[in-house]
């Protein structure tokens, strides 16, 4: 089952973060042009390419629990035997889900309230909430992502820096 959820989220963050790069990537050469070749510029294009680097951040977050790429402090891991290893990213993971459940909740409250009051973003003239939103989907992936990374902790213990470099002589030699 984490198999398959996870390669459809791996293809829809792909995708969203493809789709989003694209926006703010085109916008700004747009902006540039407009601004230097033409003396003008597109009002709503700042605004835009802004929400679309937000949207990207969120998206991000959740790559970066799939990829392991998140700041951590790798002193304890190098360290530790295996079986301690593995009760470090579980705990580390179970910490990460708690903050992802906050977020998720925090956010979708955001987005109805917002959405409830019916305020608009400044250029776009477009509901606010729905720029609101990606916090709380954002939540959701992490909690998807973190649940992964305790499943595959569980099936495949992860070893120690001192371990790996061992294994990588070993294969030098």
């Amino acid at each position: 089952m984490f198999e398959a959820l996870n390669k459809c989220l791996d293809r829809l963050e792909s995708v969203a973060m493809v789709v989003f790069m694209s926006i703010a990537t085109i916008l700004t050469t747009i902006q540039v042009v407009y601004r230097y070749g033409f003396s003008g510029s597109l009002f709503w294009a700042e605004e835009v390419v802004i929400y679309s680097i937000i949207c990207m951040s969120f998206v991000g977050a959740s790559m970066g629990v799939r990829h392991g790429t998140h700041i951590s402090v790798d002193v304890l891991n190098a360290i530790a035997s295996p079986a301690v290893n593995r009760w470090l990213h579980l705990i580390a993971a179970l910490i990460g889900i708690v903050f992802a459940g906050f977020m998720t909740y925090y956010g979708f409250v955001l987005y109805f309230n917002t959405l409830g009051r019916g305020q608009l973003t400044a250029a776009l003239r477009l509901p606010m909430a729905w720029f609101y939103l990606p916090i709380g989907i954002s939540g959701v992936l992490l909690i998807l992502r973190y649940l992964w990374v305790i499943n595959e902790v569980w099936k495949k213990p992860p070893v120690s820096l001192s371990e790996e470099l061992v294994a990588e002589s070993d294969k030098l030699i």
